[in-house]
């Protein structure tokens, strides 16, 4: 019998017979099994129709020889495989069945499971797994946490106000995108402001960098985001920002870890339940449950962040952009990709009625994946060059002289282009909306990242302005945006913005970035690029990364700061002769500004560092040519080769991860 799960056996009614309610280790650990067995039983029919080396994968994760099963890994490899292989319509239909019941059984354990988790605020917020580390217990504690920080001196200081009373009238704005159980787990932060009385601004589905703009126009005290960004399908997350918009940074972060960390585990933090919490439950914590209805009040984002762009940008001309589109709307085709995501509808809103009226008469623009898809067609939701190709191929069908296509993660703070010529990452892009900033004489500098491409760098130097050079993260470029200093802040993971827009990464101002360098030059972003290329030099960025599958969120915070001891220790040092390929390359000079970052003399470079968002080692590197390579791609091999041959190498100095 197949349930409304689509999976034999009646799984909806895994976990009763281990107890009612899911809620301790032991009897989460036998449901799983219990959901997995019968999971493998569905699926026979479905492994006969994959090849083996898959069926291998997928069954290694729901029947492992040691351990738990891991649901969500066995999800991502069914949403891989049969995007990867071809199978029948049947066989696809029962694989997003399986997906399906593998997020239902992970829902149902988010709403029952009183296990905590260790809560870490990683480069942009706190991310875990649904129904693992992420659940409304656990997420009740953060936001409890998050409101203990904000009654903290240390926040009030930052934000200045006088007392917390002033914090409660402001209010927070709280929002998320579109992710699985995202309103449930909005929820649970509005029943923890209520319960202290603070006003609540609810925007819904809300875009990041939208957010942003909206907290500075509220006034409001501060922001709760329900996002992971673009991690994988298992993954929730919540991002806090204070009153300027920016994202939260340490000094603040690290108070909200402390806090909800706290009311995790009471004991170990040295107070008795009772102060920790005032419930009765088994972990002395009890979730608040105050009616927030009388302090919420909704927000139309898209209409107020349009108000904000139209009124307020510094760098956008809302109205030319608009009445450019409309009187090249015949030359024009643009390609959206939404990612299922909660851009949905802003770019719209933002264009206005007229100028999509036109665009749309005049078939020169389309929208992809904007219906739910808390799986994402079992893709991972970032803005790459895989993810890109097939708007590129709609591209070269128009026929139309001016292309571009844009590609949002789901909670569209990180955004990717490309026209019917080149797929055009950030880092492309970084050094295409600079040198469109500098071709309108705008003043300020450039705000970078560690990791990013030398390109726009290098223009900025070149022209005479200055290169603000920080570790990952949009946090870090709060002082040079906020003070005028830089005029545009990118990072090469696809987030930008602009003086006077936000403090935050916002795909759809990098949007409007394209447009403008687009209007302004008559051109295509790849004409742009071959002409910047070739009068600044020729920049060639590659990364790659090492996954940490499997890990607690403890062991791997212990894990990554072991391996980067050993790396920022001096396992390399200037003067040091490094095998890149066939070549012996000198080490002129090294970084641990934010990793470890190998530089050599011909302005080559390494750098490895781990994530912030997610259990996995990322390397990167880059080659410089005064004239184009014809060899970039092999080089490129050699330097992520020896990136990868350096980080074996530092793992292998530690102990392995447990």
């Amino acid at each position: 019998m197949t349930t409304a799960n689509g999976v034999q056996g009646g799984l909806g009614g895994i976990g009763k017979e281990q107890g009612g309610e899911l809620t301790g280790p032991a009897v989460i650990e036998a449901a799983k099994c219990a959901f997995a067995r019968a999971l493998i039983e569905n699926m026979t029919g479905m492994f006969a129709e994959w090849p083996s080396d898959w069926t291998g994968k997928i069954r290694a994760q729901l029947a492992p020889t040691a351990g738990i099963p891991n649901l969500w890994e066995a999800a991502n490899l069914i949403g891989a495989c049969f995007n990867a292989v071809k199978v029948s319509n049947v066989t696809r239909t029962r694989c997003v069945e399986a997906i399906t019941a593998i997020r239902e059984f992970q829902g149902r354990l988010a709403r029952e499971s009183k296990v905590p988790t260790t809560v870490v605020f990683g480069t942009s917020g706190w991310r875990e797994a649904i129904g693992e580390g992420f659940t409304l217990e656990n997420v009740h504690k953060v936001a409890r946490g998050i409101i203990a920080m904000m009654k903290s001196p240390e926040f009030l200081t930052t934000c200045g106000y006088g007392d917390f009373s002033q914090v409660r009238a402001a209010g927070v704005l709280v929002f998320r995108d579109n992710r699985y159980m995202g309103d449930a787990f909005k929820a649970a932060a509005m029943q923890e402001l209520a319960a202290e009385g603070i006003r609540i601004h609810d925007a819904g589905e809300c875009p990041t960098g939208v957010g942003s703009a909206l907290l500075t126009e509220l006034k409001a005290a501060g922001s709760i985001n329900f996002t992971p960004s673009h991690n994988p399908m298992e993954y929730a997350g919540i991002k806090f920002n204070p009153a300027d918009g920016g994202p939260a940074d340490i000094n603040l972060t690290s108070l909200i870890e402390t806090h909800a960390n706290a009311l995790m585990r009471p004991e170990a933090s040295g107070q008795p339940a009772s102060t920790a919490s005032s419930g009765t439950s088994s972990a002395g914590f009890s979730p608040a449950s105050a009616d927030y209805a009388p302090l919420r009040s909704p927000v139309d984002g898209a209409k107020r962040f349009t108000a904000f762009v139209a009124e307020k940008s510094k760098v956008f001309n809302l109205a030319a952009l608009r009445a450019w589109l409309r009187e090249r709307a015949s030359e024009l085709f643009i390609v959206v990709d939404n990612m299922h995501g909660s851009s949905r509808g802003y770019i719209q809103d933002l264009l206005g009625p007229e100028t999509m009226s036109r665009l749309e008469s005049a078939g020169s623009i389309r929208f992809f994946n904007t219906v739910d898809d808390y799986s994402f067609h079992g893709v991972k939701p970032e803005p790459n060059a895989k993810n890109q190709a097939a708007l590129i191929v709609e591209l070269k069908r128009s026929g139309r002289r001016l292309t571009l296509a844009v590609a949002l993660d789901p909670d569209a703070d990180r955004i990717r282009f490309g026209d019917a010529d080149l797929d055009i990452d950030m880092n492309r892009f970084g050094a295409i909306a600079f040198a469109n900033i500098l071709r309108r004489g705008l003043p300020g500098g450039l705000a970078t990242t560690v990791p990013s491409s030398g390109f726009a760098s290098e223009i900025a130097r070149v022209e005479g302005r200055n290169v603000y050079e920080t570790a990952v993260g949009f946090k870090n470029f709060r002082a040079p945006l906020a003070g005028g200093q830089a005029v545009m802040a990118y990072e090469e993971s696809d987030g930008i913005s602009f003086t006077g827009h936000t403090l935050e990464k916002c795909a759809l101002a990098g949007l409007l970035a394209a447009l403008d360098a687009m209007s302004q030059s008559g051109r295509n972003l790849s004409d742009l690029y071959v002409g910047l290329r070739a009068r600044y030099g020729y920049f060639y960025p590659g990364k790659g990364g090492a996954d940490v599958k499997g890990v607690s969120v403890e062991a791997w915070q212990r894990y990554k700061d072991e391996v980067m001891k050993v790396l920022e220790g001096g396992l390399v040092k200037a003067g040091d002769a490094l095998q890149v390929g066939p070549a012996r390359k000198t080490v002129e000079r090294v970084n641990i500004a934010d990793g470890l970052k190998v530089v050599f003399a011909d302005r080559s470079w390494i750098l490895l560092r781990p994530s912030g968002t997610e259990p996995k080692f990322r390397y990167y590197y880059e080659v410089v040519g005064e004239t184009e390579l014809s060899d970039a791609e092999t080089l490129l091999r050699y330097y992520g080769e020896t990136a990868a041959a350096l980080l074996d190498s530092a793992r292998k100095k530690v102990a392995p991860v447990q």
